[in-house]
């Protein structure tokens, strides 16, 4: 499969959501089997629930379904039958909460176990408090997608919570503009039963402050605090697993220009051995060879395009035993040679 060349795959989602995506897609009938491996996943890996995937893994499948099949907001539809399980421990501790006022408090909070490719803001108005939620990675259709599905699950999780609660909402907005379609931009209101605006300013959920008063029907202090340790534990978890991964592109980054380090030689450097660094990096959803190969590209496009030095620089800079070794190598990470990819970023060939 080619790659293409660019920055390291810094953001990830939580395993949670591709387990949704799956599911939904077996309902409908689809084969997702294919579509996993397509993207280097296999079903097994499906069942860590402390795993956490690039979040380019789920744009190239939802890519592939769109391709495929005309399913407009397709955002919309796989936040449609969500439940407190796929967001893990924050739908546990939403369900245990006292008041919808905790809830919020508690996502704010816990928001950064579920993925690292958005911003959260509670924007608190006279009456009215937003939740705002903007996706920061992948391109414009993923983003598009991202924001519905988001949004779309506040919305069904609201009403999962307080069902007999109304109004839950006063109206939606997204910063992306109205579909063409009619039916389509109808689709938008059919769902969230509320007014629905575009090219706003953020994308948001706009809730009336008294809903912060109203009670849980299963609130429970004891199990809430129980949980909430867990969370803060996996959080803790998740946040030293990045800066491992950090640490290791460092590592490789420094060492790279007299070969590439192995992983038992980066291992060493941290205090770990080499398995250890394997477990660690699994756990966190990544591999040693996947980050060596982060690192290398980043670096090819910093030295053929930001620097404009030759090839055989380059390729020494890299590690590589040889010009050779470098344009295979090369060639099968991006499809290109580095002739064609410096015309194709408007560089002229050094």
């Amino acid at each position: 499969m080619v790659i293409p060349l660019k920055k390291p795959a810094l953001n990830w989602i939580s395993i949670s959501h591709l387990q949704h995506f799956v599911a939904r897609g077996q309902a409908a009938g689809l084969s997702m089997d294919e579509w996993l491996h397509e993207a280097g996943l296999s079903a097994d890996q499906l069942k860590d629930a402390n795993r956490t995937i690039p979040v380019d893994v789920l744009e190239m499948l939802l890519g592939t379904l769109t391709s495929r099949y005309d399913i407009p907001l397709v955002g919309l539809h796989m936040a449609n039958d969500i439940q407190p399980g796929t967001l893990g421990p924050l739908g546990q501790i939403a369900q245990v909460c006292s008041d919808f006022g905790a809830v919020i408090k508690m996502i704010e909070r816990f928001h950064g176990l579920l993925s690292n490719i958005g911003e959260l803001e509670i924007v608190r108005h006279p009456g009215q408090i937003e939740l705002r939620w903007e996706c920061r990675a992948g391109g414009p259709a993923f983003k598009r997608q991202a924001r519905e599905y988001v949004l779309g699950s506040v919305a069904v999780i609201m009403r999962f919570l307080m069902p007999e609660q109304r109004p839950l909402m006063l109206r939606v907005n997204f910063v992306h503009a109205r579909p063409t379609d009619a039916g389509h931009a109808r689709g938008y209101f059919t769902f969230f039963r509320v007014p629905v605006h575009f090219d706003q300013a953020h994308n948001s959920v706009v809730v009336p402050s008294d809903l912060l008063k109203v009670r849980m029907r299963h609130g429970n202090a004891a199990i809430r605090e129980l949980l909430e340790q867990h969370a803060a534990n996996a959080l803790r978890q998740r946040q030293n697993a990045t800066d491992l991964s950090e640490e290791v592109r460092q590592l490789i980054r420094a060492m790279l220009v007299d070969g590439p380090p192995t992983k038992e030689m980066v291992a060493l450097q941290l205090g770990l051995s080499g398995r250890h660094l394997h477990r660690q990096l699994q756990q966190q959803g990544t591999s040693y060879r996947e980050l060596l190969e982060q690192v290398r590209l980043q670096l090819a496009d910093d030295n053929l395009c930001q620097q404009a030095l030759s090839v055989d620089v380059t390729a020494q800079k890299l590690g590589f035993s040889s010009r050779q070794a470098f344009l295979r190598w090369f060639r099968q990470a991006t499809g290109q040679t580095p002739s064609q990819y410096r015309a194709n970023a408007g560089v002229a060939s050094a």
